[in-house]
């Protein structure tokens, strides 16, 4: 009860600080803009619900790090809004996406549809699009914690593309990627804020069931229900990696992984991180490692595997948060010295009442980086990319300070 007590004082200062910092005007510039994160967990994709034009509304778009288009849409979605156009080539919009050599011919008046190729996480190569404009209407926050008003309405680069490679939940992607055109770039750009991405994916399993995970574009601070500061203040840092100009991912560096004591060999090779990975991908032989070094230290009984994963323990005493000395801490070892911590919510998988798997998946031995962390990884972990700083910035579970990503940030 006295604990249930500090939580709702913990939650009235964070809503009096909202209230009390609350810019109310429209046309100042946002502290940052916030959008809603949920997850289908049919697909295990994250998505956000945007709306675009003046009649296209709640459209959901995958999260895609890995995506360097602003917007990705059909261009059956996209021609649904009324106030869409095309960009032509020799325009302003066109010649500052720096479109395709071939796209744009110069032997004739006729003024054709700019096009451009974009890499995306769910193709492996880059994806040809015609560019359009049209009106994103943004939800944003002036105090880290809030939505406020109806959002912001700006015109907007936008890709479209015959090709379908995503599972009918979403329309399209909403492209994190460090290039001149993704949405970050085009945002900070018009707005002069700084170039920071921040991500917080939901877990169905914690948090308001009403709740979404966090998208923030612009920079902190960033609060959370029933913690009482600026969660940027617990983040641990590690350098982010250069990476091919034309993609923009993001990199860091592992420099070993830890079990409980016990060390992972890491070989030397650079660690993406990628939303649209359902769950960490291993090197070969770095996964044979992980499950062996796991299975040593868990004091679980192991039961038989559960496809697609391969190793498996009975869930009886867990707990819902599967934490506790029973289940062993994964702990990646980062360049500078940072450790990134995983627990049970993060390297357990319940596949049945009383069965969890471990969610890590073999990449085999042609995997060309040691590891991939993917979305079940990064759930209820609140993580930062600082493009201009080249600087990765993570808190490890929230669960472990009483809060999630799942939050209501309606007042």
């Amino acid at each position: 009860m006295a604990r249930l007590g500090m939580n709702m004082i913990h939650v009235l200062c964070v809503i009096i600080f909202a209230i009390t910092n609350t810019s109310h005007s429209l046309h100042e510039k946002p502290q940052a803009f916030l959008q809603p994160i949920r997850k289908d967990i049919t697909t295990n994709i994250y998505y956000s619900p945007l709306s675009i034009g003046a009649n296209v509304h709640n459209i959901n778009l995958a999260i895609d790090l890995g995506g360097s288009a602003p917007l990705w849409l059909t261009c059956a979605a996209a021609a649904k809004s009324r106030s869409y156009h095309p960009i032509k080539c020799g325009s302003s919009r066109c010649i500052q996406a720096k479109p395709d050599p071939v796209s744009c011919p110069t032997n004739t008046s006729k003024k054709a549809t700019c096009h451009k190729s974009f890499s995306t996480s769910f193709t492996e190569q880059p994806v040809k699009a015609r560019l359009l404009r049209d009106t994103v209407s943004l939800l944003y926050t002036d105090n880290g914690f809030t939505y406020m008003g109806g959002g912001i309405d700006m015109t907007m680069t936008i890709a479209c593309t015959d090709v379908k490679p995503f599972p009918s939940i979403v329309v399209g992607t909403l492209g994190l990627a460090k290039t001149h055109m993704a949405l970050p770039s085009q945002i900070v750009s018009l707005y002069k804020l700084p170039f920071k991405v921040a991500l917080c994916l939901p877990s169905p399993n914690s948090g308001e069931s009403s709740g979404s995970g966090s998208l923030f574009i612009g920079g902190g601070p960033y609060f959370m229900a029933l913690y009482p500061e600026d969660i940027s203040k617990i983040f641990a840092s590690t350098p982010l990696l250069p990476s091919d100009q034309s993609r923009g991912e993001y990199f860091i560096d592992v420099n070993y992984i830890q079990i409980s004591g016990k060390i992972v060999p890491f070989f030397k090779k650079s660690t993406k991180i990628c939303t649209l990975a359902p769950y960490t991908v291993l090197h070969n032989s770095i996964y044979k490692a992980l499950v062996l070094a796991f299975a040593e230290k868990a004091k679980m009984t192991k039961v038989a595997a559960v496809k697609p994963f391969a190793s498996c323990f009975s869930s009886k005493g867990l707990g819902r948060w599967m934490m506790g000395s029973r289940v062993p801490v994964i702990e990646l070892l980062l360049r500078g010295g940072a450790k990134w911590k995983i627990y049970g919510s993060n390297s357990l998988v319940k596949v049945t009442k009383d069965v969890v798997c471990l969610g890590f998946m073999d990449g085999g031995v042609n995997l060309t980086m040691g590891m991939i962390i993917g979305g079940y990884q990064m759930e209820d972990n609140f993580v930062e990319f600082d493009v201009k700083a080249s600087k990765f910035s993570f808190t490890s579970s929230l669960l472990l300070i009483n809060s999630s990503c799942s939050q209501s940030r309606h007042f």
